[in-house]
């Protein structure tokens, strides 16, 4: 079965050294799987996912467009 993800969201951003070392993390894990041999696509589709759950976990009922 497929579908398709189409989302947009307005984020307010820190430039922070702590928000440097989050991103980089995820970087080290997202260039590690593909280092594994897992497709691109999987990858993608897997952040889209995870950034949705995350942002309805975050924002007040109704709010969340996807």
């Amino acid at each position: 079965m497929s579908f398709q993800i189409d989302f947009r969201m307005m984020l307010t951003c820190e430039d922070t050294d702590q928000q440097e070392i989050v991103t980089g993390e995820l970087i080290d894990h997202v260039e590690d799987q593909l280092s594994a041999g897992v497709p691109v696509e999987r990858q993608i589709q897997a952040l889209a996912e995870v950034i949705l759950e995350m942002h309805d976990m975050i924002s007040p009922e109704g709010e969340t467009v996807h």
